[in-house]
């Protein structure tokens, strides 16, 4: 730990510890279920950079590739936007009209 960064209780640090490898697990098990899987995990890991510098290493490479995939301009965010509001209307009129299957 470095002179810059403040003393945290041994409790505290413990319960952040425990909540990131606790997010960590959840996120990777979201990546296979139905669920927001690399946001949980990239939360985790999050959690963990407050403790070890090999998590803050796998975050920020996280955070580097996510943003390799993310709409580059204004444009492009704006128009994964309409799309993506689009999509959600789309299938809610879907839903309305025709029901869930099964129900």
């Amino acid at each position: 730990m470095t002179g810059t960064e403040r003393q945290r209780p041994v409790a505290v640090r413990a319960l952040i510890v425990a909540g990131g490898f606790l997010l960590l697990a959840v996120g990777a098990a979201l990546m296979v279920l139905p669920g927001p899987g690399i946001p949980v995990a990239a939360a985790g890991l999050g959690l963990l950079a407050l403790e070890f510098a090999w998590a803050r290493r796998l975050r920020d490479w996280l955070l580097a590739r996510a943003a390799r995939v993310a709409p580059a301009g204004r444009r492009n965010r704006i128009a994964v936007g309409v799309a993506s509001g689009v999509s959600a209307i789309a299938a809610f009129v879907a839903v309305t009209i025709w029901g869930i299957p099964g129900l």
